[in-house]
């Protein structure tokens, strides 16, 4: 399914319409990446446990998202001088720990499972500014994504729970900017800071906790091929 979404953004964007003067003079442009994954709140902020919790379930949890190396691939096409059309998937190794505040004299556990976060986005990019005589400019960004988040951490029921727990997958806003600089006629540096924006709500047997605000940076650099 992964597969077929991107697949299906790249034809888009290597597809999209014009003149064909347009199109001689438009550009498209694949940049692998690397990067790291630094999310700012908590999945779940130290919230009571729904529904009626056993003598020994937590009162209340607090699940986190943890930093993690990102890596993906971005394909642009320019619309206008200044405007370009993005597609990108982004791959995120994001350990989950879970933290539960439990009735003494039970002990106050916390337990960390592997995880990833998926990202899929399509945005508008904006040359801002372009340095005289110099291949270099700087961009801002504003687009749409979906955020999906999995793993083993929701496969082994986050610990405390009976059934196995879903990630989920969430529609948000991209927030950022960059910059380029090329060094060749085909190949230049691209680095950029994207801020994902989404709300999440954790589900569990016994119901959901309240959603939360998800501030999501993605610190990103790679090599930009003009094809």
């Amino acid at each position: 399914m992964r597969t077929t979404l991107i697949s299906a953004a790249l034809l888009m964007l290597l597809a999209w319409p014009g003149s064909s003067a347009a199109q001689d003079e438009r550009l498209t442009t694949i940049t692998p990446f690397v990067g790291f994954y630094l999310p700012t709140s908590d999945l779940v902020n130290n919230q009571d446990l729904p529904g009626l919790p056993g003598p020994i379930d937590p009162d209340a949890v607090s699940i986190t998202q943890q930093s993690g190396f990102a890596f993906g691939l971005r394909a642009s096409r320019t619309l206008s001088g200044s405007l370009w059309l993005e597609a990108e998937f982004q791959y995120a190794i994001s350990d989950v720990k879970i933290t539960a505040t439990r009735r003494e004299p039970l002990p106050q556990d916390n337990w960390t499972g592997g995880g990833q976060v998926i990202t899929l986005g399509a945005n508008i990019l904006w040359e801002i500014y372009r340095a005289p005589f110099t291949p270099f400019g700087i961009h801002l960004i504003g687009g749409l994504a979906a955020v999906n988040r999995g793993g083993e951490f929701f496969d082994e029921k986050g610990y405390f729970f009976d059934e196995p727990l879903e990630g989920g997958t969430t529609i948000g806003v991209i927030a950022g900017l960059g910059a380029r600089y090329g060094f060749s006629g085909r190949f230049g540096i691209r680095l950029d800071v994207r801020d994902y924006i989404s709300s999440y709500s954790q589900s569990v047997p016994s119901g959901d906790f309240d959603s939360e605000l998800q501030n999501d940076i993605w610190i990103t650099g790679g090599i930009e091929v003009t094809l």
